[in-house]
């Protein structure tokens, strides 16, 4: 079997950490953004996010670059679908059995119908957006192989013309808009992955231009967010468009995203233990977006993870008196760094666990099968 290149698996990793980062804003300064001002906490936010915001983006599009090589398979999907289903079940029982969760609400139909059905509830609205990518995939790579360099481009032209530039500039919110959160966006993002495994990125063909236009993008998005913020929260037909940048169909977020994929497809990480743990851990990536994004985890981690770290975790708890930051931007920023990295190690170790138990249960299954076949043919004396 050939080796995942290590560097495409370190980039999928760093997107996943930046996924996390992503989410802790979200619990912990989310709020803030249409306050008004660029007082305390916000301006670190929005740098942080839009240093993140490309995650999902360059996620989807290492998706597109190797499933666009490589044939359908009916397991991929099934593997996807039995590794959602593995948390959105046992993450509910678990939290019940230990009074987190209220058993009534455990047990709700509701609840159970979303639980066994998460692709086509929305349970988790990655999971749905990229089950239908990848079923729509043997028609997309039929596209991208029959389809020669000019008609490529034209059609991406005119799918990014919808799906990305259009909004990009439009103060209003179009009806079809999506933000970027939906299978139409994903199969754009699967599409340009196809094309540069195809014939490359034409004009990042080195890893500081790479890197020149995924820092470009952030500033970019930082400074029009910086510029929008404010006025933003008091006038009201601003409101929507200071949201724009970090929305994921945004020009700028798609830029920042494939300079971030092109910078990483020029670094060179040497065979060794650094390679093989990049490729021991990668695999656990989706687990972690499937564990700490669990519905009834979601809004429930921060407190844990708070409260494992004790009094530095309790120094968030001063971060707004009447409205107003005061917790540091240095001491935020450590206690981000500490609490992102836990949630991240955590989930990851839990589901490189899951897939260790998998290996081990199928293992047995697999020698008790042949155990069987072995005695069948020798006359029931296995």
């Amino acid at each position: 079997m050939k080796k995942r290149q290590a560097n495409f698996e370190l980039l999928r990793i760093v997107a996943m950490y930046m996924v996390v980062i992503m989410h802790y804003l979200n619990q912990t300064v989310g709020s803030m953004f249409f306050d008004g001002g660029l007082s305390g906490l916000r301006p670190a936010a929005i740098v942080l996010d839009a240093l993140c915001i490309v995650a999902v983006n360059v996620y989807v599009l290492l998706s597109g670059y190797f499933l666009s090589a490589a044939a359908f398979s009916w397991r991929r999907v099934f593997r996807i679908i039995a590794q959602t289903l593995f948390y959105t079940v046992l993450i509910p029982l678990l939290l019940a059995a230990f009074g987190v969760l209220p058993v009534s609400e455990a047990f709700s139909i509701y609840h159970i119908w979303n639980s066994i059905f998460p692709v086509q509830s929305g349970h988790y609205w990655f999971i749905t957006a990229y089950v239908v990518m990848v079923l729509f995939s043997p028609a997309l790579n039929a596209a991208l192989e029959r389809l020669d360099r000019k008609e490529l481009r034209w059609m991406l032209a005119a799918l990014l013309l919808f799906f990305c530039v259009g909004k990009s500039f439009s103060p209003i919110r179009f009806s079809t808009d999506r933000y970027g959160y939906d299978f139409g966006w994903f199969l754009v993002l699967y599409l340009i992955g196809g094309y540069l495994r195809k014939y490359g990125p034409e004009f990042m063909t080195t890893a500081a231009r790479g890197w020149a236009v995924y820092l470009g993008s952030v500033l970019g998005i930082a400074a029009l967010e910086f510029c929008l913020v404010g006025p933003g929260g008091r006038v009201e037909g601003l409101r929507y468009y200071a949201s724009v940048p970090f929305h994921y169909n945004f020009l700028l977020c798609l830029t920042g995203a494939l300079g971030l994929f092109c910078a990483f497809s020029h670094i060179r990480i040497k065979e060794g233990k650094a390679a093989a743990l990049v490729r021991r851990v990668s695999p656990a990536m989706l687990g972690v977006y499937l564990i700490h994004e669990q519905v009834d985890a979601a809004g429930r981690w921060f407190g844990w993870v708070n409260g494992l770290t004790g009094r530095l975790g309790s120094a968030f708890a001063q971060t707004m008196e009447g409205g107003t930051c005061v917790t540091p931007v240095p001491r935020y920023l450590l206690l981000l760094l500490l609490q992102v990295t836990l949630v991240f190690a955590v989930c990851t170790v839990l589901d490189l666990l899951r897939g260790r138990l998998l290996a081990v249960l199928g293992g047995l299954c697999g020698n008790r099968r042949r155990g069987k076949k072995y005695g069948a043919r020798n006359g029931g004396a296995a």
